[in-house]
């Protein structure tokens, strides 16, 4: 399908102007839609823009919401993140409540991108001067380096922040990134004398499978990390109370319940990790100098720190301009096991750059 980009982000950002107002203080709470290629995508910039920055969160999944995350305050940014920045979320296309009829032909990595590169236009259009950051969990990461990569969007964010970030869909690499990651796992279990028998089990397991390619043999690999909350990963879930519920449901200034009852999570899921099968940017990488953050947990069995660290050696970003933290007691989501880790480590990064 023809892009009509420029016609949109033109007629988009006289629109916005007229019926947004676009406040600048310590407490901004601004909500919009950004019209995109067949879709419309909410975008809700909160917190503090006096500040003169804004952190795009782009959330993994693929599939998931933005929106009702912020509504909710799950990870509580509200009164971290937020005092410190504005936080912009939004919900992608096909998700959340975002709204357009789904043209399966635009669930793609790469319009996915597109759509983050026009709320980028939006925003700078509308914050003069201010600085734009980028922060993509899992999958958000994966979109997040394509539009840094593919889209000239180097040029407009003041920095990259990646958290447990997918950047390889090639399995078969992977797998072999998560057999490494078994056996530092248990290298350093047994340096701590803990469950000696299993982890030496563990290594004996390793080295006759160099390769990690059957089911069986990914099986027997999971007994041995075992599943989050079991042997050693952490058990990272959140809840929300009913009075959360209600605010999503009822205070909200749109309407949520179509993303509840639609099937478009299982289809953007669906398009999404197809389009991205056998993709791998661990070395693409090397093409972008911008300042970089990547966080990982310790513990984390989706993508293994090992990969991420593979990742982020190929960065040609000044050494001092790049920085790797692992926390120490998380898995796959570090703002929920180590809230305060994580937040200290964003604030320190946008304070910085």
């Amino acid at each position: 399908m023809k892009s009509n980009t420029l016609l949109t982000l033109l007629w988009l950002i006289t629109c916005c102007t007229a019926c947004e107002t676009f406040d600048v203080s310590s407490d901004t709470d601004t909500f919009f839609h950004v019209q995109m290629d067949g879709a419309e995508l909410p975008v809700w910039v909160r917190g503090n823009t006096a500040s003169g920055k804004l952190v795009i969160y782009i959330n993994g999944g693929p599939g998931a919401t933005s929106i009702d995350v912020a509504r909710a305050d799950m990870f509580d940014w509200s009164a971290s993140l937020e005092e410190e920045v504005a936080m912009v979320y939004y919900d992608q296309r096909g998700c959340g409540n975002a709204q357009g009829p789904i043209d399966e032909n635009t669930l793609t990595v790469d319009q996915f991108a597109k759509d983050l590169g026009a709320i980028v236009s939006i925003l700078k259009s509308e914050y003069h001067g201010a600085q734009i950051y980028l922060m993509g969990h899992s999958f958000g990461s994966f979109i997040g380096v394509n539009y840094l990569l593919y889209h000239q969007g180097s040029e407009h964010i003041a920095g990259w922040m990646s958290v447990d970030g997918a950047y390889n869909f090639d399995y078969d690499l992977s797998w072999q990134y998560r057999r490494t990651f078994l056996i530092n796992v248990a290298n350093e279990e047994l340096d701590q004398g803990n469950m000696v028998d299993h982890w030496t089990s563990a290594l004996e397991w390793a080295d006759t499978n160099q390769e990690i390619l059957t089911r069986e043999q990914k099986n027997e690999w999971r007994q041995f990390i075992g599943w989050p909350g079991g042997i050693i990963i952490p058990l990272e879930e959140t809840s929300l109370s009913f009075g959360q519920y209600l605010g999503i449901g009822f205070a909200s200034s749109y309407n949520p319940f179509p993303a509840y009852l639609s099937p478009n999570l299982e289809i953007v899921n669906d398009w999404l990790s197809k389009d991205a099968e056998g993709r791998n940017l661990i070395s693409a990488v090397s093409a972008l100098t911008l300042p970089t953050l990547m966080i990982w947990g310790r513990y984390d069995d989706l993508i293994a720190p090992e990969e991420g660290m593979a990742v982020f050696e190929n960065f040609s970003t000044p050494p001092s301009e790049k920085r790797f933290v692992l926390l120490p007691h998380s898995s796959h989501e570090p703002y929920i096991s180590d809230p305060d880790g994580f937040q200290q480590e964003i604030i320190n990064f946008v304070r910085m750059y």
